[in-house]
């Protein structure tokens, strides 16, 4: 199961963790919002790319609970959690992303990059990069509204990759996550 908070607001720390903001992560953005455009009404051309820092499952669940009254798991990591996008960190937002190296199936693949499960999780979080870029959130009752979407596109992609999709029920996860 893919757990996103969107617009999760992140207090910076600091983390052994990196920036990818190298050329091919770059040519994935661009691709990924150029595959968001044409599977929905936004626009993207232009849009400015977010910041991408990878986490370890350990970081990403800090991040995740540290402004949360839920309960931490009691391992310190949840397994569900595979990226945050915080819509204040950086420049134009910032994605916080487990390392692609374990992402499931990233083995198979020279460059994890290529991985569409990895791909899949980078495109749930930019499409809350472009939805709160065009304004749309502006017209939600909450910022939990824009999970349905994202994850149902997440599962149009990976049809279309041709690769499994392993989050079970994800028609409803992604009602139970948009639910304000």
């Amino acid at each position: 199961m893919l757990l996103c908070a969107l617009f999760h607001q992140l207090q910076r720390k600091d983390h052994n963790s990196s920036f990818l903001l190298g050329p091919e992560m770059e040519l994935l953005i661009t691709t990924l919002l150029s595959w968001i455009e044409m599977h929905t009404s936004y626009r993207t051309q232009g849009l400015p790319h977010p910041e991408v820092v990878v986490l370890s499952h350990k970081e990403l669940t800090e991040e995740y609970y540290q402004n949360t009254d839920a309960t931490v798991p009691e391992s310190g990591i949840d397994m569900r959690i595979k990226a945050l996008y915080a819509f204040e960190d950086g420049t134009y937002g910032t994605i916080y992303i487990l390392d692609p190296q374990s992402v499931a199936n990233a083995r198979h693949y020279v460059n994890a990059l290529d991985n569409p499960r990895f791909k899949e999780v980078l495109l749930h979080e930019l499409v809350h990069h472009v939805q709160w870029h065009s304004k749309v959130v502006e017209k939600w009752q909450c910022s939990n509204e824009g999970e349905l979407e994202a994850y149902l596109l997440g599962a149009m992609y990976l049809n279309q990759q041709h690769t499994h999709d392993t989050m079970t029920n994800r028609i409803f996860w992604a009602n139970s996550y948009s639910h304000c």
